[in-house]
């Protein structure tokens, strides 16, 4: 037996104007969506300052680009960069999703320039990430991020469907018949987002670059969490891994002695 089914009267929820973006988090909204953009977070002035911080760190090489994806750029955790995480109204934003406290599962910068243009399948982010489902990615924008310059845009809901069983482009005959959420943040807005929400992204068409923060935090407790965001300890029970270093074989193992 097959079947797709999604309550129609959701998807008309989701496509009132404003219903998915606002100065407060709404966590209502946020559970029955699976995203919600947060309206000037940080003020402009200080996402400035992580730009530069960002910039900066590029050109003393602090922070470098992924030879396999050239979107992601990667820092540590005592990197200026990741200081965003202690202020104070991502710290407040982040206490209001977990009941029992924050971890952090990830943090980098994905960015689009004149150098890597692409646009982003429909994915969902579940199959890339270790431990409990329960994550979102607050992706914390440092330029204007929208539909001309390859900014995210997400299928409000489809978060309910759970994983997917397995990673890879979503066919565009089931994404068409959902709600196509594409909000145009300025500097200083966060757009969270369920890990399993169906998301992709936009060429990138102009000059002005995409630069945003992808933060995923989860609950403290998440055996994958490497920092706790909050007052309450990681958990005792930790794995953070590579595939191989886990598995002995596994389908993507398999996957890529196949391509070789």
């Amino acid at each position: 037996m097959k079947f797709f089914e999604f309550p129609a009267e959701e998807l008309a929820f989701f496509s009132q104007p404003g219903q998915l973006e606002g100065s407060r988090l709404s966590l209502e909204v946020l559970d029955r969506a699976g995203v919600f953009v947060v309206q000037g977070l940080l003020p402009a002035p200080r996402a400035a300052t992580y730009l530069e911080a960002y910039e900066a760190a590029l050109t003393k090489g602090s922070a470098k680009a992924r030879q396999n994806h050239l979107t992601e750029v990667s820092f540590e955790l005592d990197n200026p960069l990741a200081k965003v995480l202690f202020e104070p109204e991502f710290a407040a934003l982040a206490a209001q999703i977990f009941e029992h406290g924050a971890g952090l599962h990830n943090i980098r910068v994905v960015r689009k320039d004149e150098n890597n243009r692409e646009p982003v399948f429909v994915h969902q982010d579940s199959p890339y990430c270790l431990g409990f489902f329960e994550r979102y990615s607050a992706f914390l924008a440092l330029t204007p991020c929208g539909t001309q310059n390859g900014g995210l845009f997400v299928h409000p809901g489809t978060h309910h469907l759970g994983y997917l069983g397995d990673a890879g482009e979503i066919h565009t005959d089931l994404t068409s018949q959902l709600y196509r959420f594409m909000p145009e943040l300025g500097p200083g807005d966060c757009l969270l987002m369920h890990s399993a929400i169906w998301h992709g992204s936009t060429r990138h068409e102009t000059s002005v670059p995409r630069v945003m923060y992808d933060i995923q935090i989860q609950p403290v407790v998440d055996p994958s969490s490497i920092m706790s965001l909050c007052e309450r300890p990681l958990s005792k029970w930790r794995l953070r891994l590579e595939n191989k270093e886990i598995f002995s074989t596994s389908r993507i193992q398999r996957g890529t002695t196949v391509s070789k």
